[in-house]
């Protein structure tokens, strides 16, 4: 499997001559477009009303629950990024460390995979899209293995279902929206008696 790993990451890689122009593009997607995701976030908590702020919910949940599985994966398991190993090219400053789960894999699959449960399909899956794109870069820049991307991948969809099950679960979802909404009120109120 470590050899499939390694020769698929090959092939995916960005060579020595990989054209500028290729290269700025992955960069774009890999670092600027999972900042996408918070933003979106925002906006539809700020802007929106009661529908669009569960979404908010269902999709912060499932990426904090990703990420919080993503460390637990790597204290129990540890691989190195491609170029901790000399494996073929390294474009992205990126600090040695696991690369086992992907986290922008993960974040990124995990909220796509929460707004298609909630049913908002087409924006579920122009998220899904961008995941994609994102994990290609990753690799193409050489930060990770496809398998880290996969891992990720398989993360945020189990966290996206296992929060979306919780929620459900006797309407768990809209008691737990209450207490976050009010919440937000209260600081939004003393916010504006501060100003």
């Amino acid at each position: 499997m470590e050899e499939f790993n390694r020769s698929l990451f090959l092939a995916i890689n960005a060579s020595a001559d990989a054209s500028l122009a290729m290269r700025e593009l992955a960069v774009f997607l890999a670092q600027w477009v999972v900042l996408c995701v918070p933003l979106m976030l925002l906006v539809f908590w700020v802007l929106g009303e009661r529908r669009q702020r569960m979404i908010v919910l269902y999709a912060t949940l499932s990426i904090v629950l990703a990420l919080a599985c993503n460390l637990l994966i790597r204290e129990l398991w540890f691989h190195p990024r491609p170029f901790m190993l000399g494996l073929g090219q390294n474009f992205l400053a990126h600090a040695p460390g696991a690369s086992f789960p992907s986290d922008h894999a993960s974040g990124m699959f995990a909220m796509a995979f929460a707004l298609l449960l909630v049913n908002l399909r087409k924006t579920g899956l122009v998220l899904l899209a961008l995941a994609l794109l994102v994990s290609w870069a990753r690799v193409y820049l050489g930060v990770h293995f496809p398998l880290d991307i996969l891992g990720g991948c398989l993360v945020g969809l189990f966290s996206a279902c296992m929060v979306h099950l919780t929620l459900a679960w006797r309407e768990f979802d809209q008691r737990l929206l209450a207490i976050v909404e009010g919440a937000y009120l209260r600081l939004l109120a003393s916010v504006r008696r501060g100003s």
